[in-house]
């Protein structure tokens, strides 16, 4: 820490933010690829290094390391709960409701299933799982591959937006004015999380209404860990100094404890949650700055790798893993790019106008300039 009044690194004109999430979007997609083929995890490349985490379960901690960095900003600067919260759903729900009828009603039917068989029950599911943020669920689509799903990445989402009601209510209760109340309370919950992620503990198997509702615990706690502690780093974004010595120092432990399964996640929320914020606001490279800046694609790219990917492979039983990847990363590409285009950003623009309340904090003037990314709606005049 240091008291002396260097500036937000969210104030930055330009930041890393945005290629960031492409880059680990891309991540999730070089992880799926060869498990999606066979099943077998072990050519994962990240497990094939570590034994402990993939790059799936890299990229994803990633995402909720920023996310949660984002929207207790996006919180902050809100004109009032309402404001905040209509951001949140025009943010997810537009392009994953759109993703998820077209993998029920294009995907589906290439997949071997057939929805003339679907029941008043059947289509009461999809719709209770669409609006939970749930990825869908069709009976025969894909059924003779390992993994027999229609969108298996979506799965995060609902956890996310869990997060970002979360994130409302400690602010409406004040707690961001609170910092030091609200790391503590993040070391709670990285600690639980560490706890529950021991082997005898993982296996615990949680009641079905909770899951059906609250999702796994365990996955809840371990996501939320990130987020909080991405919250951490927004919170004393004007007290943490950001340099490379800083970060290849942290980078020394870091790559010891990812050896160590009951760590590992751990290690990687904090001390790799530093390294990614020197990353995003103090790394200059042009393309950093650059790719994915302007138009956000990494959401769309999300959403639509798995489906891509398991159509190359129901059709192509034997595509090679890096034929598979490099195909579905261009499609999923090509679709998150119309996303954006067409769903995500139009849904952006729409306006939520209501009573102004009291304002939580002092927001540090991060959405007065730059970019910081969709997750926290920063467009010129207004966040």
């Amino acid at each position: 820490m240091n008291p002396a009044p260097n500036p937000s690194p969210a104030q930055r004109p330009a930041n890393g933010i945005g290629a960031l999430r492409l880059l680990f979007a891309s991540l999730v997609i070089v992880s799926h690829s060869p498990e999606m083929l066979d099943g077998n995890l072990g050519r994962e490349p990240l497990h094939m290094l570590f034994h402990t985490l993939s790059s799936g379960g890299f990229a994803v901690d990633a995402f909720f390391l920023i996310s949660g960095y984002l929207i207790a900003a996006s919180f902050a600067a809100s004109s009032s709960v309402g404001s905040y919260f209509m951001k949140r759903v025009l943010r997810i729900y537009p392009a994953f409701v759109v993703c998820c009828l077209l993998c029920v009603f294009v995907v589906a039917p290439l997949a071997g299933a057939s929805l003339q068989s679907l029941g008043p029950a059947d289509w009461g599911r999809l719709g209770y799982r669409l609006v939970l943020l749930k990825s869908p669920e069709v009976d025969q689509a894909f059924a003779s591959l390992p993994y027999p799903t229609l969108n298996g990445s979506a799965w995060t989402i609902s956890y996310e937006f869990r997060c970002y009601i979360l994130a409302a209510l400690l602010g409406m209760i004040g707690l961001y004015r609170r910092r030091g109340l609200y790391m503590a309370l993040t070391a709670a919950v990285v600690v639980s999380s560490l706890v529950l992620s021991w082997p005898g503990l993982a296996a615990f198997k949680s009641p079905g209404w909770l899951v059906a509702s609250l999702g796994e615990p365990h996955q809840q706690l371990r996501l939320l860990a990130a987020f909080m502690v991405g919250t951490c780093f927004w919170l004393y974004s004007k007290d943490i100094v950001l340099r490379g010595r800083y970060a290849a120092v942290a980078a020394l432990p870091l790559l010891g404890l990812m050896f160590v399964p009951q760590v590992a996640e751990t290690a990687l929320i904090l001390l790799g949650g530093y390294i990614l914020f020197w990353v995003a606001f103090k790394v200059s490279w042009k393309p950093l700055l650059t790719i994915n800046a302007k138009d956000d694609i990494s959401y769309g790219v999300y959403l639509y790798a798995w489906p891509i990917g398991a159509l190359l492979i129901w059709y192509w039983r034997d595509i090679p893993v890096g034929v598979l990847a490099g195909l579905t990363f261009l499609g999923a590409v090509a679709c998150g790019l119309v996303s954006w285009l067409v769903i995500e950003k139009p849904a952006m623009s729409w306006k939520w106008r209501s009573r102004r309340i009291q304002p939580r904090i002092d927001s540090p003037a991060i959405l007065k300039q730059g970019n910081l990314g969709p997750d926290a709606d920063v467009r010129q005049g207004e966040a």
